[in-house]
């Protein structure tokens, strides 16, 4: 089955499923009512098979990617430039997005229970205090946190593990090989795992949705509707500053810049896959753009796997959306927190395909703030909607870094 069936299938799953559970609450008709609370139990033990792989693959995936990244980049001032970039343009682009979203989430509010479904009789866990919040960065027993389905904790101590089998003194390189062995085969075996229950993605999208239908009616229409209208508005606001960017750095004339990467963007958009477009990318930096290959070859490989700018800008309507959808509304220390962990999330979903990436992006900002994680299969249900617009900035945001970097390493020369 290709891709786009599949996607077809699962959002008509998403769409009947919710259509029957509406009617069924709508008619209230004991047997019928009785009958579909009888085969929910079914879709939460399918999201427990994927919420079951989410601890292990995380901390296998930034254990190993943090370990790579140091142990091959010590030095260079392109991998340094590149990653400075990176970086700056992802904390812009969490408190960008963050705004937006709460002023939306504010200025058209969800139902507080409108995720009900999705808790069953479980409350959402309130949201910790300052001093909690801070303390609970660091675990005090990593074990445990992985026990306790802690991820922000773990990601914390995934990246001290990571850099320091990095640093091992050249005596323990034949561990630190193991080491980095063990870790590549947990997150493959994961992802098989993760293949295995996504093939019956759509009944399990359909019991989510007929559950969540019979328990908030139209509420859940609307949070999977302003999640996807946030989607579409923080992609394209990002698209539109990388052009700003462009245009305040003078890494390029502005028009000399759109008119390039055009085709990149369109293949971008067609794919809705930034790994799929590279090679045009490369094209569109070197041939349209006139960056040396030294630097495209190694900025726009390190940018498909760390730097999903349209990714991260989506993310963060996920994070909140869920949050408000449930009653939490977070303060100020949540929201750096929670950015933190979309950031931390992004770099730790290097090389992750599909349904993965959601996972690893959205899973650790959902965690902070106590938003339930048993959303994101719907996410992963009706992110295919948006899915052109988000590739599309993503590979926007893959040449403005390139160009931006370039022009960092190599500034123009007056006189």
């Amino acid at each position: 089955m290709g891709k786009t069936s599949r996607t077809h299938i699962i959002l008509a799953a998403l769409v009947f499923g919710t259509i029957g559970g509406i009617a069924v609450r709508w008619i209230g008709s004991p047997t019928l009512t009785a009958t579909a609370q009888a085969v929910l139990p079914l879709g939460q033990m399918w999201v427990r098979a994927l919420q079951m792989t989410l601890i292990p693959l995380i901390f296998a995936m930034i254990t190993h990617g943090v370990a790579s990244a140091v142990a091959g980049g010590q030095g260079s001032r392109l991998i340094g430039t590149t990653l400075g970039v990176f970086l700056v343009a992802m904390v812009a682009t969490v408190v960008l997005s963050m705004v937006l979203t709460e002023a939306a989430l504010h200025a058209w509010p969800i139902p507080a229970h409108a995720l009900d479904g999705l808790l069953g009789a479980e409350a959402p866990a309130p949201v910790p205090g300052l001093a909690a919040q801070v303390m609970a960065i660091i675990p005090e027993n990593p074990v445990s946190a992985a026990a306790q389905g802690q991820i922000f904790p773990l990601v914390m101590f995934g990246l001290a593990l990571g850099v320091a089998l990095a640093r091992m003194p050249r005596e323990g390189k034949v561990e630190q090989g193991a080491i980095m062995g063990v870790l590549a085969e947990l997150a493959a075996a994961m992802m098989q795992i993760v293949d295995w229950v996504l093939t019956i993605a759509p009944v399990g999208i359909f019991l989510l949705a007929l559950g969540l239908g019979l328990s908030s009616g139209l509420g859940v229409a609307r949070v999977l509707g302003m999640f996807i209208a946030l989607c579409f508005v923080t992609s394209v606001m990002m698209a539109a500053l990388c052009y700003v960017v462009i245009k305040v750095f003078g890494a390029a004339p502005l028009g000399k810049f759109a008119a390039a990467i055009v085709p990149a963007q369109a293949m971008g958009a067609g794919r809705c896959s930034s790994l799929a477009t590279t090679p045009v990318m490369i094209d569109v930096a070197v041939e349209r753009l006139g960056i040396p290959e030294q630097v495209v070859g190694l900025t726009i490989p390190m940018a498909v796997s760390l730097f999903r700018l349209g990714t991260v800008a989506t993310a963060v309507p996920a994070v909140l959306v869920a949050a408000h959808a449930v009653g939490i509304e977070p303060g100020p220390v949540q929201f750096v927190l929670a950015g933190l962990a979309v950031i931390l999330g992004s770099i730790s979903g290097a090389g992750l395909p599909g349904a993965a990436v959601i996972y690893a992006i959205y899973g650790p900002g959902l965690h902070v703030l106590g938003a339930p994680i048993a959303i994101m299969p719907l996410y992963v249900a009706v992110i295919a909607l948006a899915d052109p617009a988000i590739t599309a900035t993503t590979v926007t945001g893959d040449l403005t870094a390139v160009t931006l970097v370039h022009r960092l390493l190599d500034p123009p020369r007056n006189g």
